[in-house]
């Protein structure tokens, strides 16, 4: 025994009073009766207690009765508690039940009807309330009997709170209809759930249980309109069911809008044990056609040309610098030069790519990045690439035909002197030049055909071999020269005459302007004493070279073909060129870009650090598609032209437009929106939350679509968060239209599912009860698959000692009795002697 309150005992000296003193007692049985009492008195305020090990148990029992068991466990239930419940037992049972149809009986206990909660299979809230029925002061715990397949989701607060409480959970797992066929989830991919759009692949993803059977899943648009038929999107034969399977369901959408879309699960091979829950309807958001503002150059029709490529989910816009970008959700500019760019719209788009996430893609060959003019213009910062631009010193290919007089009146002197300017002209070509000879003598031949100037051996003893006899008829030479000319590549090409000058008449000046036009020059050079010759003169002039004088070997010239200088090469590199893949699943999505064929021609562009390479050429790795993040946008940088000629060899290829479609969609990316937006139900309540997105100054805004002239009020939580409250049904389906305050753009649909208890209960996927299991087991709970024995169940322990059994009560109530014996001795009447 210990005494709570033990500073009371001094009370106790108090009873000498009742021996000594005036209040004496006359006799010795009174005062044994008063001191008695009176220590009980004391004792009792001193609150004495005896120790016991003891605590009473308090016991919640949690009982599902919701469609999805496999077994209603009501009579099972009963015929425990029965056995279970002791009445001679301090310990305290308090039995629930939830998710019970209307039309089936509540079950009983020896105390009556077991109450019900009416929450359908909400097993956060049977939780919560069971948690709230157990007191800290005893031992507690909860008997969980369920399936765990609770449409409300795994119970983390109503866990949270057990857990806090140090209350710990039995769950007596009760076992679903094995092997039962069921569509227990229909979802978008990551990333799609409000990005699907009309005309754009998308992938559903669903959900389907069972075991052994083989099923087939068919996606079906349910038809809303009056009359009107469903629709089949997808379908995929011959799946093996092996515990919980998931099956992608591609399509596009044929509009944009609310979808709603009802998968169908039939059975091919096996059996169903619980045929009629095969079936699931939900309602998608497909989003209008992305607004591009196309700004075209070079490419003739380039707009026609890629609506066509990437097909109905983009609305290509021809712009120009009028055009608002507010509006837009990417900006394409498709070889369009820097010149047609004026600087305002350059520095505007790059602050609505940085500020407002609008996404551009910059595409193009030979009138775009470098050779576009776009360096050190504003746009060169968005871009993922820098531009190249390579220089060289080189010496530019020449082709030179040398004519040479060997008529009569170049005998002599003359006709060596020729030759000497001939060696020398010759001397100041490189070996990758080209060099003919043609002499005339009153008929015209080739003494040394064009050919390579390395061959100069050849060349040296065919000027040997020449020697003066003949006529002078200068005319048929030249045009030898001039045809010969024609058709060689070189970057120049040069013919050079060398005559006495006495020579026929004809014209002259017909043939070297012709020539001259044709990118051949015409020089001349006077051989012999004269000083000057006015019809050699006029010939360089019609043929836009030069004149020289030769008298004598003394005064050799020195012949000009060619100027060697710095040259900037070409930045587009036209020919097929093998390229290399990157990116994942993210950027490509369906499309399998590994068979791509080789790009037919590209701008030699290079990498900026930081940003990412898609698409590359091999060995060289220069760039043929990259992308990075600038600010809020996206901007990506194809460098050849999608509809022109660089892109002949993809174009073949069947995959481009999808392709195409991809990189678009994802440099567009939706950044542009200056909200984010989550919907949130529980209850009645459905909240609205609305995330800022960069630096706006815009107010979020949305409507119900049934409702459109009655916006939503939004409350500012934070300089970055708002929130809306409306109140619905929960069996209601929501759909909305959100975007900002007064904004251009097409509003975003978005749509939150109905709650059907009913429908959903046998729709949970059997990962639920798993993830349940594991966190009661983290948190020192059980799992047993068949009703526990008492002893067996799990109890919390009591921090301090409130088991004691106190003894006060009985002090006090025998004071009392004590008082009324002391009360009836002194009444009982004296006997007389």
């Amino acid at each position: 025994m210990l005494l709570l309150e033990p500073n009371y005992l001094w009370l106790s000296l108090t009873v000498l009073v009742f021996w000594v003193g005036p209040w004496r007692a006359r006799r010795w049985g009174h005062g044994v009766l008063r001191s008695a009492l009176w220590l009980c008195l004391v004792l009792a305020l001193c609150q004495p207690a005896m120790r016991s090990d003891e605590v009473p148990a308090h016991r919640v029992v949690l009982i599902d009765r919701s469609a999805s068991q496999g077994q209603d466990p009501g009579a099972e239930v009963e015929a425990a508690l029965v056995q279970a419940i002791d009445p001679r037992s301090q310990d305290d049972w308090v039995v629930i039940e939830w998710g019970r149809d209307e039309d089936e009986s509540p079950m009983r206990t020896a105390a009556g009807p077991v109450p019900s909660l009416p929450i359908g299979s909400d097993l956060n809230t049977a939780l919560a309330w069971g948690a709230g029925a157990l007191s800290d002061s005893v031992r507690a715990g909860v008997l969980l009997v369920s399936d765990g397949l609770a449409t409300d989701g795994f119970p983390t607060r109503a866990l949270s709170e057990l857990r806090a409480r140090g209350i710990p959970v039995t769950w007596w797992r009760t076992a679903a209809v094995p092997g039962d066929v069921r569509p227990v989830g229909l979802e978008a991919l990551a990333g799609q759930s409000q990005a699907m759009r009309i005309g754009m692949p998308c992938t559903l993803l669903a959900t389907i249980e069972g075991q052994g059977q083989t099923v087939s899943c068919l996606l079906m648009e349910v038809g809303t309109a009056e009359g009107a038929e469903s629709q089949e999107l997808a379908r995929v034969d011959d799946v093996l069911l092996t515990g919980s399977v998931q099956v992608p369901l591609s399509f596009e959408p044929s509009r944009a809008g609310f979808l709603q879309v009802q998968l169908q699960v039939e059975v091919q091979d096996g059996v169903d044990p619980r045929p009629g829950n095969e079936t699931l309807e939900r309602t998608f958001a497909v989003q209008d056609p992305l607004r591009v503002a196309y700004f075209g150059g070079r490419m003739q029709e380039g707009a026609e040309r890629l609506s066509e490529l990437v097909g109905p989910g983009f609305d290509l816009r021809s712009a120009d610098a009028t055009t608002p970008l507010s509006a837009m959700d990417l900006v394409v500019l498709d070889d369009r030069p820097a010149a047609a760019m004026p600087q305002g719209l350059q520095e505007e788009l790059v602050e609505r790519v940085a500020q407002g996430g609008l996404g551009l893609l910059a595409a193009g060959g030979e009138a775009a990045f470098g050779p576009g003019g776009y360096h050190n213009q504003p746009i060169e910062t968005l871009l993922p690439v820098e531009m190249v631009q390579k220089e060289e010193k080189r010496d530019p290919s020449t082709s030179l035909v040398l004519i040479i007089d060997t008529s009569g009146s170049m005998g002599g002197n003359r006709v060596q002197l020729a030759k000497q300017v001939s060696r020398l002209a010759i001397r100041r070509l490189l070996p990758h030049d080209k060099v003919g000879i043609v002499e005339f003598y009153g008929a015209k031949r080739w003494a040394v055909p064009l050919q390579p100037a390395s061959n100069s051996i050849e060349i040296e003893r065919a000027l040997n071999r020449l020697d003066a006899g003949g006529g002078t008829v200068i005319l048929p030479a030249i045009e030898e020269a001039y045809y010969g000319l024609k058709n060689v590549r070189t970057r120049y090409k040069h013919v050079l005459i060398l005559t006495d000058g006495g020579v026929e008449t004809g014209a002259f000046e017909p043939l070297l302007r012709r020539m001259s036009d044709d990118g051949i020059n015409v020089s001349t050079v006077l051989v012999g004493p004269d000083a000057h010759s006015e019809f050699l003169v006029n010939l360089a002039n019609w043929g836009q070279g030069r004149f020289y004088s030769v008298p004598n070997r003394f005064n050799l010239p020195e012949i000009l073909l060619k100027q060697p200088a710095s040259a900037k090469l070409p930045a587009y590199r036209p020919g097929l060129a093998a390229v290399s893949v990157h990116g994942g699943r993210g950027w490509w999505g369906e499309v399998d870009p590994t068979d791509i064929p080789g790009v037919s021609g590209y701008v030699e562009t290079r990498l900026r650090p930081g940003a990412e390479r898609l698409v590359e050429t091999q060995g060289e790795r220069h760039p043929v598609l990259a992308s990075w993040r600038y600010g809020l946008g996206r901007v990506s940088a194809l460098t050849t032209e999608p509809t022109g000629p660089g892109t002949e060899s993809w174009r073949a290829w069947s995959d481009y437009g999808a392709l195409l479609a991809r990189v678009l969609l994802r440099t567009a990316d939706d950044g542009g929106r200056p909200f984010a937006f989550a919907l949130h139900r529980e209850g009645r309540e459905v909240r609205i939350v609305a995330e800022r997105r960069g630096a706006t100054e815009a107010w979020p805004h949305a409507v119900l679509v049934d409702a459109p002239d009655q916006p939503l009020s939004f409350q500012a939580l934070s300089p970055q968060r708002w929130e809306a409250q409306l109140y619905v049904d929960p069996e209601q389906e929501v759909r909305l239209l959100a975007g900002a305050r007064d904004a251009e753009r097409a509003p975003l649909r978005l749509v939150l599912e109905a709650q059907n208890p009913e429908r959903d209960e046998k729709l949970v996927p059997t990962r639920v009860a798993d993830e349940l299991a594991a966190a009661l087991e983290d948190q020192g709970g059980s799992v047993v698959n068949a009703w526990p024995q008492v002893e067996d169940l799990a109890l919390s322990t009591v921090k301090t000692p409130l088991g004691n059994r106190p003894l006060a009560p009985w002090l006090a109530l025998l004071a009392m009795f004590l008082y009324l014996l002391d009360l009836l001795l002194r009444r009982w009447p004296r006997q007389s002697s």
